[in-house]
């Protein structure tokens, strides 16, 4: 007989962690303040994103490398987004949210967004 391994992580699991890295990656500050609030509720970790990059595009308080960062990992969770229905809602219900209610925002991310992430924001907006 084999020998037990520990359970695999489901695919969506995976790809969360992946797109978890991205963000600790790039915006390390940021995810070790929300970590530390929220543990490790991811649908609180991506709405605080989104309301994050709404808030400093509309007060243009970030460089050009932080917003396309951002922008990077929308786009990153759209792709996943069209396998992973919870991954899906975490994009609808957290950053998206927050970029529709920002009229600055929102005009840039129909710039900066791929189009199935567009699609997803058009979605919110009707």
């Amino acid at each position: 007989m084999k020998p037990r391994t520990a359970a695999k992580v489901s695919a969506p699991e995976q790809r969360l962690g992946q797109l978890n890295a991205y963000l600790e990656r790039n915006f390390p500050e940021f995810f070790a303040e929300v970590r530390f609030q929220a543990g490790e509720d991811d649908y609180f970790l991506y709405a605080r994103f989104g309301q994050y990059l709404a808030r400093v595009i509309e007060h243009n308080r970030a460089g050009e490398r932080t917003i396309r960062r951002g922008f990077s990992l929308l786009n990153q969770m759209a792709r996943a987004a069209t396998r992973h229905p919870r991954i899906r809602e975490l994009l609808l219900r957290g950053p998206l949210e927050y970029l529709v209610d920002a009229p600055k925002a929102r005009r840039l991310a129909s710039q900066r967004l791929s189009a199935t992430a567009q699609g997803y924001l058009e979605s919110l907006c009707e």
